[in-house]
């Protein structure tokens, strides 16, 4: 009977113990992917050295065994590291921001791939590329301007735009986003991180900033989350202030062919709540006109539409 209650006691601990190593492996790998070629260079090597100087026929087995195995873990890993499915979060509702993006961004590599779909530091770096162009291109950054972004994450776009203004901020309701952004932006001496701690940008005073801008982020909210920061940017820019709003277009081919088949895997379950909502340009060209913006346009690139606006002077 003692061992029988031992040997429950010591399963789940083992399994524990075992789920806990896995994590950790998997996030080493994931956020040093250089490990099992380095380990397969080395092996490669020590074989070479051995049969070069003649070691008896264990250690050429040995070694050969050695180098057969780190092959295998860096084909494995180059496979497997590619791979990432995110989970249902079924539990939460699409609003609840907080919980949704903390849950997705439990790990650093986590928190980038949620972002971008990239996992390390050099493939999130390339893919700001594009956004980062579309915002110099259509709302002109200037060395004095005071950014704000709206939904920063990792500060993919931030690290990129920071070096072209005067002071960049970065806000997102995820705890677990900021912190990598934290460590990305170390280095940088002219911007600050603001947690919200609800949907709007209430924290901020009126005629705060220049530029409000928010990239691949609209896409994840509610249509009327969508409607109050835009609402809510009006205010806290200055005069003659610009704003930048991207997200998915329904109207495009691209944007509509992601839509409908992320509409027939779900198959009629549950819609994860980060799942995105592409938009129309009429839904955002009446965003801006209610808020009050005026020079509104809606730019077209594929599969992207984007909004900018200018708040009015005098």
């Amino acid at each position: 009977m003692s061992v029988s209650n031992h040997e429950s006691d010591t399963v789940p601990s083992t399994a524990k113990y075992a789920l806990s190593l896995r994590k950790w492996l998997s996030s080493l790998l994931r956020t040093h992917s250089w490990l099992p070629l380095a380990a397969t260079l080395l092996s490669a090597g020590l074989f070479v050295a051995v049969l070069g100087l003649g070691f008896p026929l264990f250690w050429v087995m040995g070694t050969g065994i050695l180098l057969a195995s780190t092959s295998y873990v860096h084909g494995y890993c180059g496979r497997a590291l590619k791979r990432v499915n995110a989970p249902p979060l079924a539990q939460y509702h699409r609003r609840q921001y907080e919980e949704v993006w903390d849950s997705l961004a439990a790990s650093s590599w986590q928190a980038r791939w949620a972002t971008s779909g990239e996992q390390t530091e050099a493939g999130l770096q390339r893919s700001a590329g594009r956004a980062v162009r579309n915002i110099l291109d259509l709302v002109k950054i200037d060395a004095g301007d005071e950014l704000l972004e709206i939904g920063c994450g990792v500060g993919r776009i931030g690290l990129e735009l920071a070096p072209h203004c005067r002071f960049w901020t970065g806000v997102d309701i995820s705890g677990n986003m900021l912190a990598v952004a934290r460590e990305r932006l170390a280095k940088l001496q002219n911007v600050r991180l603001v947690k919200l701690d609800h949907v709007g940008l209430h924290l901020f005073e009126a005629h705060s900033f220049d530029v409000v801008y928010s990239t691949n982020m609209f896409d994840h909210l509610d249509e009327t989350d969508r409607w109050l920061y835009i609402r809510d940017a009006l205010f806290v820019l200055r005069e003659g202030g610009r704003l930048f709003i991207d997200n998915t277009d329904l109207e495009s081919d691209a944007g509509w062919k992601d839509f409908a088949n992320g509409a027939s895997a779900l198959d009629n379950e549950g819609r994860p709540p980060y799942t995105p909502t592409p938009a129309t340009g009429a839904e955002y060209m009446a965003y801006a006109r209610r808020a009050g913006f005026q020079q509104i346009e809606i730019h077209r690139r594929t599969p992207l539409l984007i909004l900018t606006a200018r708040k009015p002077t005098g």
